[in-house]
């Protein structure tokens, strides 16, 4: 399922941090096993068994040999893929590379980088959580100076400066502007594997309203999927309510004009933008950023309690507690932060994590009371942190937010409303309190890791509905299992 890097999800760190307590169970028989975090460009990527779609792999990365474990989902920035995903081509055909290492017959012109944490096992770096693009931090910001409507090309730089990037939007559906084959724009293929996310809206304000680049200059003929009219011009032009008529007034300081909420809100010359991508040469001659996440300094809202709705997540992170090693001193916590902005900031929001490769089992944080946002500073913001529990929260692999009370679901052009899903951006995970016992780090619990541990279950992979169990070889932490791994729900994915 297709699940979209934000601009602060980009940057991906499993971090070790101290917690409010420690608790250590009945003495046992175990083998602590070390973990690694490793980032760096790929240098070598070769599938285990190229004929099975969940294959594991191996990559090299930093000089060292990682295994990909079988059934193991690789985090794109907008969407989920298998290792067997990344060696198909664009009409699905397996090749004998990805072109995403430097080792490859033909290596791509600019390096790849995998952040990829996990567990020295028997000698073995064993991968849990694996993360690529072209680089987690990368990123441009500058104001839009042109757009070619022919390509959907924007020039971004200095206002009045120097010819700034080039960026396109990697945007296989055509939901916020041209679709990658398209008219002019199909002259350069974009690569999918790096596509935006279909099903958020990683094309958006800074509320999460969707934006959108006119499929034509609306001075000459107006888009009807991205039209004129969506935008005010003047004073209220970078920040307006939009409400239809008969809905109810803005209740804010974003004064209300008359629009259709279904539609995105053009973007403009001059307007202010962060974009993320990857860069990609251009056959022609130079390179330009084929964008998969863009974010406008824009504040638009939807009119109160009316439909649709849309929601973004800024920050997400999630403390994975660890099981406790008699022999080593450890801290721990369960501690989980949100941030993130709705367009309307009258109803509250539920947080809840899931597992998307499992039927989106997983626990609310909220309830059904939700977590009401700001009506002040940062209008439309809802965050909250909430503390460690003394026993383990079970680990999901995606944050949900819903407004309480939405339909939700997806609206004709494609955008979404109601709720919207990213990955954690963060685990927090234990860290020995006294250095050198036993002389290396502890271990992540992916035992922890319900969508891990869990077997069963199916996933849309590009080359359809596959089946996934649990990771083999799967990175243990040492810890004594009371079930096998792969007998069922372990004790910490129950009902939570």
């Amino acid at each position: 399922m297709a699940r979209e890097f934000n601009r602060k999800r980009t940057c991906f760190t499993l971090i070790a941090v101290a917690a409010f307590s420690v608790s250590f169970v009945g003495a046992r028989a175990q083998v602590m096993e070390p973990s690694f975090a490793i980032a760096g460009e790929i240098e070598a990527f070769a599938l285990d068994a190229p004929s099975n779609p969940i294959s594991g792999a191996k990559m090299t990365v930093s000089n060292i040999p990682i295994t990909l474990p079988t059934s193991l989902l690789v985090t794109m920035p907008g969407k989920y893929l298998t290792p067997h995903d990344l060696f198909l081509d664009p009409a699905g055909n397996l090749q004998a590379s990805s072109g995403l290492a430097l080792g490859d017959p033909v290596p791509p012109k600019t390096a790849f980088e995998a952040e990829i944490i996990g567990n020295i096992v028997n000698g073995e770096y064993v991968a849990g959580v694996v993360h690529l693009s072209q680089g987690a931090l990368h990123s441009g910001a500058g104001f839009i100076q042109s757009i070619d409507y022919a390509t959907g090309e924007m020039r971004i730089g200095a206002k009045g400066g120097a010819v700034g990037a080039r960026v396109r939007l990697n945007d296989t559906k055509g939901i916020y502007g041209l679709r990658n084959d398209e008219g002019a724009k199909a002259s350069l293929a974009l690569d999918a594997r790096f596509e935006l996310d279909p099903e958020n809206s990683p094309v958006h304000a800074k509320t999460g309203y969707p934006v959108c680049i006119p499929r034509s200059d609306p001075l000459v003929a107006d888009d009807p999927k991205c039209p004129a009219a969506n935008r005010p011009v003047g004073a209220n032009a970078y920040r307006f309510t939009c409400t239809r008529s008969g809905d109810p007034a803005a209740s804010n300081d974003a004064p209300s004009h008359l629009c259709n909420p279904e539609l995105p809100v053009l973007l403009r010359k001059d307007d202010y933008v962060t974009f993320m991508g990857v860069l990609q040469p251009d056959p022609a001659g130079g390179f330009l950023i084929s964008a998969y996440g863009l974010d406008a300094e824009l504040g638009i809202y939807t009119s109160p309690g009316s439909e649709p709705v849309y929601l973004f997540i800024e920050e997400a992170l999630q403390g994975t507690k660890g099981e406790p090693f008699a022999d080593v001193p450890q801290e721990e916590t369960t501690r989980f932060r949100i941030v993130g902005f709705t367009t309307d900031p009258t109803r509250n929001v539920d947080v809840s994590i899931i597992d998307t490769d499992r039927s989106n089992i997983g626990f609310s944080f909220t309830g059904p009371a939700g977590l009401s946002p700001s009506n002040g500073a940062q209008l439309g913001r809802f965050r909250n942190t909430w503390p460690s529990k003394d026993n383990a929260r079970a680990v999901r692999r995606d944050v949900q937010t819903t407004v309480i009370g939405s339909p939700r679901g997806v609206l004709a052009n494609g955008l979404t409303s109601g709720t919207y899903v990213a990955p954690i951006s963060e685990y927090i995970y234990p860290e020995v309190t006294r250095f050198g016992v036993p002389g290396y780090p502890s271990p992540v619990s992916f035992e922890n890791f319900c969508f891990l541990l869990n077997a069963g279950g199916s996933f849309p992979a590009s080359s359809g509905d596959i089946a996934l169990a649990a990771p083999t070889p799967f990175p243990s932490s040492g810890h004594a299992l009371s079930q096998p791994i792969g007998a069922g729900p372990a004790r910490v994915c129950d009902g939570q």
